[in-house]
Formats: structure tokens, sequence, C-alpha cells
């Protein structure tokens, strides 16, 4: 069985701070791609709701995952996230695969 871990998050900017969001979003994407273990690392912005961003994330392991969440810019980045996003964060669902 594959120990691949799978998730999305979501943030909802604050008025105004959605290009702020943006920028960040986008920086942090090109340091977690080049992540040992990521295998993706999408960022969208949902088509129906302005302000609304839509992170997918695939990770080989859970030990992948984990290196990802201590990583410095990870913590910068939930930091920033708490005056830009509504709730000060950002909401992590886990996926499972369908096999």
């Amino acid at each position: 069985m594959s120990d691949a871990r799978f998730l999305y998050a979501e943030i909802d900017a604050l008025p105004g701070a959605e290009d702020d969001v943006a920028s960040l979003l986008t920086d942090y994407a090109l340091r977690v791609r080049a992540e040992p273990g990521n295998r993706r690392f999408d960022v969208f912005t949902m088509a129906n709701r302005e302000g609304r961003f839509f992170v997918y994330e695939e990770y080989e392991s859970t030990a992948a995952f984990q290196a990802h969440e201590s990583a410095d810019y990870c913590a910068v980045l939930n930091r920033q996230l708490e005056t830009l996003a509504a709730g000060g964060q950002s909401r992590l669902t886990w996926l499972e695969p369908v096999e």
C-alpha cells in the first residue's frame, strides 16, 4: 500500500488582499515544487468565487509532507496568511484515492 499523501487547501483572501495572497502562493509554489518528495503543488483561483484560492498538493509519503510542514518558509507563509486570509489560515482537506 502506498504512503502517498494527497490534499487540498482553500484560502479565502480578505477583501483587498487578493493580489498579495496570489503573489505569496506563486512564490511559495516554486519552493514547494523543489522539495524532495513533492509530486504536485498547483495553485488555482476558484472560477466562481473571487478571492478564493485552491491549492492541490501531492507528496510521495507522510515523511515528505512532514518535511514540507517543517520548512521555515511554510511557517512564514502561515504567519503571513494570519493577516491576509479569512480565519487567518488555510483550510486543509485530506484526500484518499479510490481504488
